[in-house]
């Protein structure tokens, strides 16, 4: 479930690179993403045809939520998905995308490094119109406003291009690091 084709009516695909949340706010008490998320948070156990046996494989939200009187409620536990990174770089056809419609990419538990790497797809796709949305304005501007921080993402951008290009067995796009100066 990192990413879906989506009925939101504002977007067209959503793309989550990060599972999981805090609640931080009163507007959190009725967040459709904890609700959705504690629906994929059970194992699926399922038994192997032939020979019978059981596996069991944790839902991709599990230990995200919990239960309470009050309904599904998130844990706190924040989980980056690397496996997800890429995602968008496949997507041929301009999108607008969704940027963590089950979490909160400014979430203090998100790593800069991650968002760094998140932003760098982003600018590896200009096809396409990322919204990015968050509860946490004030890490936003902190993340952005930080010294270096183009350069930080230019070097992203570099290895991920090259990152690309060695699983898709292409050359990487030249991007210079002058590329992404004032």
């Amino acid at each position: 479930m990192s990413t879906t084709q989506t009925e939101i009516a504002w977007t067209d695909r959503t793309w989550n690179p990060v599972r999981g949340c805090s609640v931080i706010s009163p507007g959190c008490v009725n967040c459709y993403a904890m609700k959705q998320a504690h629906r994929f948070s059970w194992p699926t156990v399922y038994s192997i045809p032939h020979t019978g046996e059981v596996q069991k494989e944790g839902g991709p939200y599990e230990g995200l939520t919990k239960q309470t009187k009050a309904g599904p409620q998130w844990t706190g536990v924040v989980r980056t998905v690397e496996d997800a990174l890429l995602e968008p770089l496949s997507w041929r056809k301009p999108a607008r995308i969704f940027v963590n419609s089950m979490s909160d990419l400014f979430h203090e538990d998100v790593p800069d490094a991650f968002i760094d790497k998140v932003f760098a797809v982003m600018a590896l796709c200009p096809q396409h119109t990322f919204q990015v949305l968050t509860k946490r304005p004030e890490r936003m501007l902190a993340y952005m406003a930080t010294p270096l921080r183009k350069r930080a993402m230019a070097e992203t951008v570099m290895e991920l291009s090259e990152r690309r290009a060695r699983e898709a067995g292409t050359a990487a796009a030249r991007i210079k690091l002058d590329d992404f100066s004032a």
